[in-house]
């Protein structure tokens, strides 16, 4: 007797033939943290949910941009430093309301989307977005040490 093909039972169609939203509900109550299928991982960039490092690697760099902002904006006052980036300095000759507003918003959108694509390889390399969010912290916490020794000479 010939067996009989198991029938599709699926409500649904195949869910991976839809690339998962990297902004949605999905966030907070998904279950993929990251790909499991080492194919997958050199296509698929998102995932349903974030870490709580990433998260929080995320939220240090924008504390930590702000306080940035603040010692540039002390330092800028008193004459000690100059701002190098030139369209922060643009947004420093608006005024500092409108330079902090500035500094959290872009620092803000950029971590947004570090965080979206945090597990994209740069350049086909070994090297991911992830990767780049702890050097742009670490880059910020040595930038607050640097302007706090200034700060204290004055």
């Amino acid at each position: 007797m010939p067996e009989l093909p198991i029938p599709d039972r699926r409500s649904t169609g195949d869910r991976r033939g839809r690339p998962t939203k990297p902004l949605s509900t999905d966030s907070l109550k998904g279950q993929r943290m990251y790909t499991r299928r080492a194919e997958d991982r050199l296509r698929h960039y998102y995932v349903d949910r974030y870490g709580w490092r990433g998260v929080l690697s995320i939220c240090l760099v924008v504390v930590l941009s702000l306080a940035d902002a603040t010692f540039t904006l002390r330092l800028v006052t008193v004459g000690a430093a100059r701002e190098i980036n030139p369209l922060m300095d643009y947004f420093i000759s608006l005024g500092p309301v409108v330079f902090l507003f500035a500094k959290y918003l872009l620092t803000g959108a950029c971590m947004i989307v570090f965080l979206v694509l945090k597990n994209y390889r740069l350049y086909g390399s070994r090297v991911t977005v992830k990767d780049l969010i702890w050097f742009v912290l670490i880059g910020y916490a040595a930038l607050i040490v640097y302007e706090l020794v200034l700060i204290s000479r004055l």
